[in-house]
């Protein structure tokens, strides 16, 4: 007798996962959050024995046609179709994806927000595009409205009347290297502030914290800044802050490739993150993956919490820099955080993959009946 399909009998060796992230640049590997995001949690799939594979995609129309080539592929090979599309942040219109879930009533598709609400407010489009997911949710058997953080999914489930799934962002640990870790020894000092310049990110707390270290630690200080595009962030304003203090220097890096990126944070001794907002934040995971402590904001809250300063108050972020700079254990601390929220996000996956968690492999039965 033919082994029922997955969406009858979801087991862990029929999943196929197609991570999908909007392509703007059609060249089919990405160095922004997205892209990169979806490249690590594939790869954690993967590596914890669920296939799954990235589709750079730029259009709705596109990806029904990759879905169609998949299918046809899959039956020329004799291989097993796609189960589940999971679509990085809310982009294509909802008459497109309610088209494309109808055409393929076997495939579940979710609508994953990467941003919480208070992000959201950059974005009306996308609220609007979430919450018409949460109707189609109601009005279908495949298609789900997401999120990458508890914070959004357990607020989504409340207001939209339906059960949000959570999927966070996955992190392979499989190339970290804790002989490499960074150690400040008390000279010069490299610090390091990346990613979008958007006014929630909050960079001008971090340049503050960095002009009262390079006042109180009395040594060289270069402030490494690599933000690409700059998204209603006021630079003029950094700049203002951190000119003409004695021991700062400030060091336009460019936006990077991420291996690029993730060979220059080998060479900082500490990075900021201090936004009024975030869910996961691929910056402070590719810096503990380099042996590097960040200063966050409760707002990353998978860090260790004496990782996490006050984000409206530079005197309290430079505070939590100087106590990781001078904690020889932090690196292995930030090390053991990641792979906790890892090890949670896997379990999350798990569950809405295959939703008889207690059933795979290492998976114990409690989780299931715990969290149900």
């Amino acid at each position: 007798m033919a082994q029922r399909p997955h969406h009858l009998q979801p087991r862990a060796e029929t999943v196929r996962v197609a991570l999908v992230y909007r392509d703007v640049t059609g060249l089919g590997v990405s160095h922004i959050g997205l892209g990169v995001s979806a490249a690590y949690t594939a790869k954690t799939l993967r590596h914890h024995g669920i296939w799954a594979e990235v589709w750079p995609t730029q259009s709705a129309a596109k990806l029904r046609d990759r879905l169609r080539h998949a299918h046809t592929s899959a039956d020329q090979r004799g291989d097993l179709r796609p189960t589940h599309v999971i679509l990085a942040a809310p982009w294509i219109p909802t008459q497109d994806l309610a088209a494309t879930a109808a055409e393929f009533p076997e495939v579940r598709f979710v609508v994953v927000s990467h941003s919480n609400v208070g992000f959201l407010a950059a974005d009306p489009h996308a609220i609007r595009l979430l919450r018409e997911t949460a109707d189609l949710q109601l009005a279908t058997h495949n298609v789900f409205v997401g999120g990458n953080s508890r914070k959004f999914t357990d607020w989504a489930t409340e207001a939209w009347g339906v059960t949000a799934v959570c999927l966070p962002n996955l992190y392979c640990l499989t190339e970290t290297f804790p002989e490499h870790d960074r150690r400040w020894q008390g000279g010069a000092l490299r610090l390091g502030l990346f990613g979008a310049n958007r006014p929630l990110k909050n960079f001008l707390s971090s340049a503050a914290a960095a002009v009262e270290l390079a006042r109180r630690l009395r040594v060289p200080v270069e402030l490494l800044l690599s933000t690409g595009r700059n998204e209603g962030g006021n630079q003029r304003a950094l700049d203002e802050m951190t000119e003409h203090i004695a021991n700062l220097r400030v060091t336009r890096t460019g936006w990077l490739s991420w291996p690029g990126f993730r060979r220059l944070l080998r060479t900082v001794d500490l990075v900021f993150q201090v936004s009024y907002t975030e869910t996961f934040n691929v910056v402070t995971a590719d810096a503990i993956a380099e042996g590097v402590p960040v200063v966050a904001s409760d707002a990353i809250d998978w860090v260790p919490r004496w990782w996490q300063a006050r984000a409206d108050e530079p005197l309290d972020v430079a505070r939590v820099a100087e106590r990781l700079l001078r904690d020889p254990d932090a690196p292995r601390h930030g090390r053991a955080a990641l792979k906790a929220y890892v090890d949670g996000g896997l379990v999350d996956w798990r569950r809405f993959l295959c939703p008889d968690v207690a059933q795979i492999t290492g998976m114990p039965a409690r989780i299931a009946r715990d969290d149900a």
